[in-house]
């Protein structure tokens, strides 16, 4: 199990998805990204962390919601909330683009196809632009 700094210094650009097992958008939003999500490693060097925010009984439904959609990247609980407050996530699904812990873009909620416009930040911020 790789830790929340770990990974940031070791990746340029970490995507944070916060995502709840009762939050059929969250659920929508990271299949969706799953979808492109090999093709997104390749064109952009960046990282995807999926954070559940449940708590208690409900936060054991994670790594079985994660295994059924067959998500491809890597998946952890955050019982605790304290990366929620760190990063002062309000809605769900809210994703966050870090870059060395620092807070680059925030994106809430989801529709169709705002996937693909949370990956062009990723790009154009991965490339320094």
């Amino acid at each position: 199990m790789i830790s929340y700094g770990e990974l940031t210094r070791k990746t340029p650009i970490v995507l944070v998805c916060f995502w709840s097992v009762n939050s059929d958008r969250s659920i929508d939003e990271l299949n969706a990204i799953n979808k492109q999500y090999d093709k997104w490693k390749n064109l952009a060097s960046c990282k995807l962390l999926a954070v559940c925010v449940d708590q208690g009984n409900v936060l054991n439904r994670m790594r079985p919601t994660a295994i059924m959609n067959d998500w491809t990247f890597d998946v952890c609980g955050d019982p605790n909330g304290d990366l929620q407050k760190a990063l002062h996530v309000n809605n769900l699904p809210q994703s966050v683009i870090l870059k060395k812990d620092q807070i680059l873009y925030q994106q809430s909620g989801f529709e169709a196809g705002t996937e693909n416009y949370l990956f062009s930040k990723v790009q154009t911020l991965a490339a320094g632009k």
